[in-house]
């Protein structure tokens, strides 16, 4: 039988998380699991790993996980002894008869099970050859790997080749290798460079020869691996393979996902990621109570139905920014809490919620810090166009700009609530203007801090900066819209770290380009991940969604979610329940429910 090898770790220095990155809606990794579920001559799939996440998005794509022990866990563990370990485990303790194993990388999102079928066709026919390596003429590499091939079309190094039969230079791409059982088991490891996995000076290697892209080690290859899946059939709702061929494909064995509940249990599903990750504690609370949990097997945000069909018999959604709808509730008809991980609400349909006696609590908080702080940057860097600067730097250009300083400039706030006063509170040791802006204004804190309090309109005309901190609701949803771009100064620029659909893109990207307002900076997007037009503009500034995204906030607001669920799970007080007045801001308040 042939046995497909996925490798794959969450530490990487270089391009932390790549394994899992979201492209076209799916993490990496998921595009050579698919390869190999759909390749007609693989037999048995499994993925060697020691980063639970990746454990968990494998197990959901039906496909057997290896742990590996802890010597294959620190940084100098090579692929070879990787792949030693998994031959080991398919052959000693699942007792497979293993002809050959197809070993890919988790960061290779471009083989195709038709490439793997090609490398195993090939390996059955030439009974003389020890691998198969894929090979391609982009040269990512140093020139000393070059090869080229002998007469005989097998793999020999460039430099050492005196009877090369074509002057083709080729170069390993990490794509994918294919080995015999026996060449694993004599697997020189004093003779094969490290992570090289085979050596054409002293093995028979056959070239799987294409032009596709081999594995992904930059976050700036991302856009052109994307266009290649799009060309080759891929898109977020669907792949160019057989929609149940995965599913008639037969699994290997593997600790298959807990879906607790049966047994009695409460059940907690976390649908946020990543959870747990930078500290376990809110995953050990759990553990303390004795509940059981499953974390998001899709190791992304969620979509509506995947939620709707997994949730089941779910007591506690410890939650994201995934849509959580009547739809999704009713599928879930043991639901009693939704713990949010943050504190946006939008995305939580609350009159459903409480209509069928769901609580729902948060996490206001947590993340009001370093969302604070990433606006301060964020004007800094708009301000003094260090985005333009790093960027012409990388191309060889040495341009110095003029900017403005901060203590220069009138900032309008739109929404003085958690994060809009920590905004306030920075800005004093600047010491700008500073004009103010909310449906409840807060005078006493105005007095202390000098604010000006102004209506929207006259805030947009005069500010040189305009930044917004409210909720997404019904009054809030595109509450900036062509007219009111229209009414800022032309030396204005516009911030949105609150929620994507506040601002509306597209009127935002004609005024960027019409030369409106001199710049903005946005982080949250009405649909994310984002790829839209404001990417095509210089004078905007784009981070991803991350103004929770410190440490210590991501942290607080993960322990804060759970320690909640663990109250419940107690029959204890909870202490962060929603507040009455954000079910009156989406209309679902006690009158008239």
């Amino acid at each position: 039988m042939i046995a497909a090898l996925l490798a794959g770790r969450m530490a990487d220095n270089q391009f932390p998380g790549r394994n899992t990155l979201p492209i076209l809606g799916r993490p990496m990794m998921a595009y050579p699991i698919l390869a190999a579920l759909n390749a007609q001559n693989v037999d048995l799939v499994f993925l060697s790993t020691d980063a639970p996440p990746i454990a968990r998005i494998g197990q959901h794509l039906g496909v057997g996980v290896i742990d590996r022990p802890p010597e294959l866990t620190v940084s100098s563990a090579t692929l070879e002894q990787v792949l030693l370990h998994a031959y080991r485990h398919m052959t000693e303790v699942e007792k497979l008869d293993v002809e050959a194993i197809v070993l890919l990388l988790c960061n290779a999102p471009t083989v195709t099970g038709g490439l793997i079928d090609q490398g195993i066709e090939i390996l059955r026919n030439e009974p003389g050859i020890d691998a198969i390596m894929s090979v391609s003429t982009h040269n990512e590499y140093h020139p000393s790997n070059a090869m080229r091939l002998s007469p005989l079309g097998r793999l020999e190094p460039y430099a050492a080749s005196t009877t090369a039969s074509s002057d083709d230079v080729y170069f390993a791409d990490a794509l994918l290798w294919i080995l015999r059982a026996q060449t694993i088991r004599n697997l020189p490891f004093a003779k094969v460079p490290p992570n090289s996995v085979v050596n054409p000076s002293t093995q028979h290697v056959f070239p799987l020869v294409h032009q596709g892209y081999g594995d992904v080690d930059y976050p700036w290859q991302i856009p052109a691996v994307e266009e290649w899946l799009q060309r080759h059939g891929f898109s977020e709702d669907s792949t160019p393979y057989p929609p149940a061929r995965a599913a008639v494909k037969p699994a290997a064995t593997a600790p298959a996902i807990a879906q607790p509940g049966a047994n009695g249990k409460q059940r907690v599903l976390i649908t946020t990621v990543p959870f747990g990750e930078m500290d376990r504690k809110p995953l050990e609370l759990l553990e303390e109570v004795g509940v059981e949990y499953c974390i998001n097997p899709f190791g992304r945000k969620l979509k509506e139905n995947e939620l709707a069909e997994i949730i089941g018999n779910t007591t506690i959604l410890i939650a994201g920014t995934e849509k959580i709808s009547a739809k999704v509730m009713d599928a879930a008809p043991r639901l009693q809490l939704i713990s949010r991980v943050g504190i946006g609400l939008d995305s939580v349909d609350l009159a459903a919620a409480r209509e069928r006696g769901i609580i729902v609590s948060y996490t206001p908080d947590a993340p009001t810090p370093a969302v604070a702080e990433l606006t301060i940057g964020l004007m800094v860097s708009l301000l003094r166009s260090i985005p333009i600067a790093d960027r012409n730097m990388r191309n060889g250009v040495w341009l110095r700009k003029f900017g403005r300083r901060l203590a220069e400039c009138t900032v309008g706030i739109i929404g003085i609530g958690r994060v809009g006063k920590r905004v306030v509170r920075h800005l004093s040791g600047f010491g700008c203007p500073i004009l103010a802006n909310d449906i409840d204004p807060d005078w006493q804190f105005g007095r202390e801090h000098g604010l000006v309090w102004l209506e929207k309109d006259q805030i947009y005309q005069t500010a040189d900066i305009i930044t917004v901190h409210v909720p997404l609701t019904q009054l809030t949803h595109r509450l900036i819209t062509r007219r009111e771009l229209d009414l800022m100064k032309p030396t204005a620029v516009l911030l949105n770290t609150a929620r994507g659909s506040i601002v509306d893109e597209h009127d935002l990207g004609e005024a960027l380009r019409h030369k409106c307002i001199a710049g903005a900076a946005i982080d949250v997007f009405s649909h994310e991940p984002y790829a839209g037009e404001l990417c095509g503009i210089e004078n905007c500034v784009l981070t991803s969604h991350m103004g929770s995204m410190s440490i210590d906030c991501r942290v607080r607001m993960e322990i804060e979610a759970t320690e909640e669920a663990v109250r419940f799970l107690r029959n204890e007080p909870l202490l962060q329940v929603l507040p009455e007045a954000e079910y009156e801001l989406c209309g679902a308040g006690r009158t008239g429910k």
